[in-house]
Formats: structure tokens, C-alpha cells, sequence
């Protein structure tokens, strides 16, 4: 898919804002005090993956084996157990096909255990839109002489959380341009079905002149921003007329 740098973006409505404040301050008033855990909790969306992952506090407690169970606050009271998360070995989960709705809160539980001993057992809660943040994209440059061209790499299908129900305005992709002390942002319209990688066009750029690019998504939350590492590139020089380089063989100017 090929996108022009005079595409828009679609900002999120003030009533979609205080929607969601409002759903979020609800919501924390049900949640159960975790700050005793002893787990620290953190999901992100990484390469278009849902990964939780926990920390123990207690450093010195070293289970050998873990098991995740969650539960929907707002749906049954049912406890899931994670099939592919059930007596693993590392600290971290991949739910990118079990969670599919981002304005739910999950209610966490994890338990460690060495043998038939049970060394930790702790609960705690997340609410996808507030608390994952999105990694930057992976993406690639190609500098010509007035124009970049910039790959960013999506996935052949998004997850059903990052496009399903409660996720409106969340993909705003900013591909940033520098170049001396002058900062451009871009900000292509990003819609739910977009499947793999596409380009973007920046255009009316300076030949012979160094460029900066780094891709990252604004989160609608304000949350923090994950850029990416910065890739450079020195366009090529303007290519000289045949009429030109004929006068300056000849010393005219």
C-alpha cells in the first residue's frame, strides 16, 4: 500500500476522550488494592504481539515454573487458565489470541512453583488501552534525490485487539523527519485492514542533504512514546542537465 504524505489522521473526538476517562476512573474503583503483590505486572504490544510478562519482587524466591490464569471483570466469573502458559518455565505470555478486547480489565493471577511446592501466588489487574504501550514498528529507508521512501513492516493480519471493539483512534503511526534542527511529523491514516507492509512517501525533500527518520506510534492515552532507533540518509545530488554540463565544459555559466 502506498501512502502520500498529505494523508490525514483521524484524531480522537474529545467525547471519545472523556468516554474513556470515565469507563477508566470506574473501573479503578472496583479494582482490588495489589500494591502488597508480590508481582509486578506489564503487558506491550510487541511486533503486533499482546506479551505479558511479570517480575517478583523478592528477588531471592526463584520459582522454576509458572502458571497464568486471567478473568474478564465485566463478563463471567469464570477463572481461564492459559493452555500455552501452564507450567512454563519463562517469566512471560504470549495472549495476543486470548485477549481480543482492549477497554476490558483482566484480573491476573500468576503462581510459581519449584517441585510440588507452591513459592509465590500472586493476583493483579490490567487495562489493555492505559497499560500497554506500543513498541515502534520495524521499518526500512530508501533515500533518492527530493523524495524517501519509508517501509514500515505490519503483520499479514492484525490481532483481533488492536483493530476488535475498544480499540478506535489507537494505530496513530507518526513517522518523524529530521533534518538539521527542522522537525517534521507525518501522520498517515492507519485503517483496520491493513494487511502488510506498506510505504510512505515523503516528498520535497533537499538533494545532497542528510535526513533522519524514526517511526513510532502516539498513544491515545498520552501515554509515554516508544520511538525507535533513527535511521539516516544523505539524499543523492541533483543530477546535472546535459545542456548544463555542456556549459560548464565549454566555462560558461
Amino acid at each position: 500500500m502506498l501512502l502520500s504524505q498529505d494523508a490525514s489522521l483521524i484524531r480522537p473526538l474529545n467525547l471519545y476522550l472523556m468516554v474513556y476517562i470515565i469507563l477508566v476512573f470506574g473501573t479503578l474503583q472496583t479494582l482490588p488494592d495489589v500494591s502488597d503483590e508480590p508481582c509486578i505486572f506489564k503487558i506491550t504490544l510487541r511486533n503486533f504481539r499482546t506479551i505479558l510478562s511479570w517480575k517478583l519482587k523478592d528477588h531471592s524466591i526463584v520459582p522454576t515454573h509458572y502458571t497464568l490464569q486471567y478473568a474478564i471483570m465485566s463478563g463471567p466469573e469464570d477463572v481461564i487458565t492459559v493452555k500455552d502458559c501452564t507450567n512454563i518455565t519463562r517469566s512471560f505470555c504470549d495472549l495476543t489470541d486470548a485477549w481480543v478486547n482492549m477497554s476490558e480489565t483482566y484480573t491476573l493471577r500468576v503462581v510459581g512453583h519449584r517441585g510440588n511446592s507452591t513459592l509465590v501466588d500472586c493476583e493483579g489487574s490490567l487495562f489493555p488501552l492505559i497499560d500497554m504501550p506500543l513498541e515502534p514498528p520495524n521499518f526500512e529507508i530508501a533515500g533518492f534525490t527530493d523524495h524517501i521512501n519509508v517501509t514500515v513492516e505490519f503483520p499479514p493480519v492484525l490481532p483481533k485487539i488492536v483493530h476488535g471493539e475498544g480499540s478506535s483512534f489507537y494505530l496513530s503511526l507518526v513517522i518523524e523527519e529530521k533534518s538539521g534542527n527542522i522537525v517534521k511529523k507525518h501522520k498517515p491514516k492507519i485503517n483496520a485492514d491493513i494487511a502488510g507492509n506498506f510505504i510512505y512517501v515523503i516528498n520535497e525533500l533537499i538533494p545532497n542533504t542528510n535526513y533522519c527518520i524514526s517511526v513510532y506510534f502516539e498513544p491515545s492515552n498520552l501515554g509515554t512514546i516508544n520511538r525507535s532507533p533513527v535511521k539516516c540518509t544523505r539524499l543523492q545530488p541533483e543530477q546535472e542537465s546535459d545542456e548544463d554540463s555542456g556549459r560548464e565544459a565549454r566555462g560558461y555559466s
